[in-house]
């Protein structure tokens, strides 16, 4: 039930608003610890995005997002990993599927700090954005990376050029903070 709330789909479609307005359109997202992707995925692919690839700890999730995304998962333009985005590189994949444009993870709450992905995913092609969503909601067992707002999810990231820094209080009365930057 909590994946498909309101709260759920603000957040995501904050994300696709705020890429329109920077006119920011990517061919090919990865999405870090993206969870069933029931919202994100239609979205992106709506906004123009020919290839996501979902990089996600937990199998069942993994084919639970199959089920909400079969048509696009037929279409060969949506694929799920299952991995552990903090302790294994995801730059491998780049060789299958190509370079990503735009990497964004709604959960950074959920783990390490971004800069731990970054250090272990050098050898990422290009120079990809990232779309980073967080809270200071700390009263979850498993919210163990909170932050006090958008410049601390940026400087755990590293980020040094951010095109966007906001904050959203969504429909559960959760504040949601977002960086996109480089």
């Amino acid at each position: 039930l909590d994946s498909m709330n309101r709260s759920q789909l603000e957040s995501k479609l904050w994300i696709i608003q705020e890429l329109i307005k920077l006119e920011i359109e990517p061919k090919r997202v990865a999405i870090l610890a993206g969870w069933y992707s029931q919202y994100i995925i239609p979205l992106l692919i709506e906004h123009g995005v020919e290839f996501i690839y979902n990089f996600e700890i937990d199998r069942d999730a993994k084919d639970i997002s199959y089920k909400f995304n079969k048509r696009y998962k037929d279409q060969e333009k949506y694929e799920c990993h299952i991995t552990d985005i903090m302790f294994k590189e995801i730059w491998r994949k780049e060789e299958n599927y190509g370079a990503f444009d735009v990497l964004i993870n709604t959960s950074c709450e959920h783990m390490f700090p971004m800069r731990r992905f970054r250090e272990l995913n050098k050898n990422l092609s290009g120079n990809p954005i990232y779309v980073l969503q967080s809270t200071n909601e700390d009263k979850y067992e498993d919210h163990i990376n909170c932050v006090s707002g958008p410049e601390e999810l940026a400087e755990q990231a590293e980020l040094i050029n951010v095109v966007y820094s906001g904050t959203k209080v969504l429909d559960n009365g959760m504040k949601r903070f977002m960086v996109i930057g480089k």
